[in-house]
């Protein structure tokens, strides 16, 4: 720390400052190891000063490119994305393209980071080009499915039986280069680019041919997740995504691994076990992210594991606190997240009925509400964020019960490719237009919302069948919804009561007091009055232990539910079918 102190310029001896140098690499090393990624980079770039007039000389060049490299990736752990691009170019503008793989990973991730996703498209597309990758220039629906079916054909002739073994004998450029490809396709990801896939069948040919490693675990679980998107193949993708979790679960704790953990649990995993597994998968990854300096991934993992609690039925108000304390550091590292988790937070706080919060306030000024959000990010093409408010407005509308409103931003949302990419909210917003459809066709909207909500019946079905905690409740209430639309009175009043039952045994507060609300609402209409306020003082119970309480007052106030209070009891359910029945 003297010699640091006293700084390069009391030394003019070439050998001591290189010595110096060297010093610092090794202490921004040992800072590393403890996750004390601050020091770190002071490390680093001290040493980088101490090589001021003998930067990027032959003797000094391997030295130079693992200070640089050092300071990069702590820049990054530190969420510190404004000086990624100078350390970044100054290796690329320095040594060959195989040893500026590393920096280019992290300039696509600091691009990415920062909402630039086109110029990090743009830019990882041109190098994995000029490592010879074959990626369509256009990419069509045509290009798109030959590029799969060329992959998989290539991936069933591949033993992976032996992947314990091969993974030791990957070689450091290969394991550089699908690192670079897990940058790229993670900003094709944010704008549901249509390269997508076209990368990630490029690199899983490439992997295969050049060696499997769990630096591939993000290439296989992204084609397992093309399986179940462009497919609905379950099986294949399970099969893909069971490569994926084989070479995680021997992988090691780093940047690369953290990030393609945190793509197996969402895109792939997510489909097949409890959404309670899911959160708990989500806190895992956002621990291992700040441990390892991956604070993007730790901030996407804690943005999805409230996304599963908001949809879960966790309580609201732990929700909004937990939501409160996130925004104010991810405003620091990721503008994107940030912006997406204030609508999250707007939409928890709304239902709370929480007035006087403003999750916008950490923008300083440049954003004051969702209108101004989705403007602001409308202007700059940020299609992502548009989608995202989009879907604020169907959520927040529908669980409001303004289901004309709701639609009207589901009909936009569903105009962004990104929004029919499978994922929780994909799950959530056909469920809810679901529901919504049948009641606009119950009153007198038009044939087409019947065949609409049949539709979207028909989609959850599919999922059902992999996931029952997730799906089956909400499959009976669409159900339920459809024998309501077809006047078949006493099975829609089964599966109500069979869908209330199934959300109460999976923990699914919300929507047990939406199937009561649901109910309700169809006995209200057939005129069963008395059995029809129960429901909906039910509802009201669910809704407050879940913690929304504007919800339940607008429920009290909408049924005038105070003048049945002392008069009637909160309903319970007489379950009398299963479902295969």
């Amino acid at each position: 720390s003297q010699i640091n102190n006293a700084g390069p310029e009391f030394f003019s001896d070439k050998a001591q400052l290189i010595r110096f140098a060297s010093w610092n690499l090794l202490a921004g090393k040992d800072a590393v190891d403890r996750s004390s990624f601050k020091a770190a980079l002071h490390y680093y770039k001290n040493g980088i000063a101490f090589l001021a007039d003998y930067l990027w000389l032959e003797d000094t060049s391997e030295l130079c490119l693992k200070l640089y490299e050092g300071a990069t990736f702590t820049s990054s752990a530190l969420g510190e994305n404004g000086p990624i691009p100078m350390y970044a170019n100054a290796i690329i503008n320095n040594v060959n393209l195989d040893d500026s793989l590393v920096a280019e990973y992290y300039l696509i991730g600091s691009l990415t980071a920062s909402g630039k996703c086109k110029e990090a498209i743009a830019r990882g597309l041109a190098v994995l080009r000029r490592l010879n990758f074959d990626i369509a220039a256009t990419p069509n629906p045509m290009a798109i499915m030959q590029a799969i079916r060329q992959a998989e054909k290539e991936a069933s002739m591949y033993n992976f039986s032996q992947l314990s073994e091969d993974h030791k004998r990957v070689d450091t450029k290969t394991r550089n280069i699908m690192k670079l490809v897990e940058a790229t396709s993670s900003s094709c990801y944010y704008v549901a680019s249509p390269f997508l896939p076209l990368v990630n069948a490029a690199a899983v040919r490439y992997s295969l041919q050049n060696g499997v490693c769990e630096d591939s675990a993000s290439a296989f679980t992204i084609f397992a997740y093309f399986e179940i998107f462009l497919t609905q193949s379950f099986e294949s993708g399970r099969k893909w995504g069971d490569v994926a979790k084989t070479l995680l679960e021997e992988a090691a704790l780093c940047p690369a691994t953290t990030r393609a953990r945190l793509k197996f649990y969402t895109c792939v995993n997510f489909w097949f076990v409890p959404l309670k597994e899911s959160i708990n998968r989500m806190e895992d990854v956002e621990d291992m992210g700040y441990k390892v300096g991956e604070i993007e991934s730790a901030d996407m993992a804690q943005m999805q594991r409230y996304k599963y609690s908001f949809f879960g039925g966790d309580q609201l108000s732990l929700l909004s606190q937990a939501l409160d304390k996130s925004l104010r550091s991810m405003a620091k590292s990721s503008v994107i997240l940030a912006k997406m988790s204030a609508l999250d937070k707007d939409l928890v706080d709304t239902l709370v009925g929480v007035k006087s919060s403003n999750p916008y306030a950490i923008f300083d000024g440049e954003i004051g509400n969702r209108q101004t959000l989705l403007n602001d990010a409308q202007s700059k093409g940020l299609n992502n964020i548009v989608e995202a408010a989009h879907l604020h407005n169907v959520f927040l509308s529908f669980w409001m019960d303004d289901y004309e409103e709701a639609v009207k931003s589901s009909d936009v949302a569903m105009s962004f490719p990104s929004a029919k990419m499978p994922g929780v909210k994909l799950v959530y917003h056909i469920f809810y237009r679901g529901v919504m459809a049948y009641q606009l066709h119950r009153q007198g909207k038009g044939e087409k919302w019947l065949d609409e909500g049949n539709k979207m019946l028909d989609q959850v079905e599919i999922w059902v069948k992999n996931s029952k905690p997730i799906f089956e409740n909400k499959l009976v209430l669409l159900k339920a919804e459809q024998d309501a639309s077809m006047c078949n009175f006493l099975p829609a009043k089964e599966s109500f009561e069979l869908s209330i039952k199934l959300a109460r045994d999976n923990g699914y507060i919300n929507e047990q007091g939406l199937a009561y609300e649901r109910m309700g609402k169809y006995l209200m209409s057939i005129v069963e009055v008395p059995e029809a306020e129960c429901c909906f003082l039910s509802a009201h119970k669910c809704y407050l232990q879940w913690g929304a309480k504007a919800k339940a007052d607008k429920l009290w106030k909408d049924w005038n539910l105070g003048s049945s209070t002392g008069k009637l009891e909160p309903c319970a359910t007489n379950i009398k079918h299963k479902l295969n029945e």
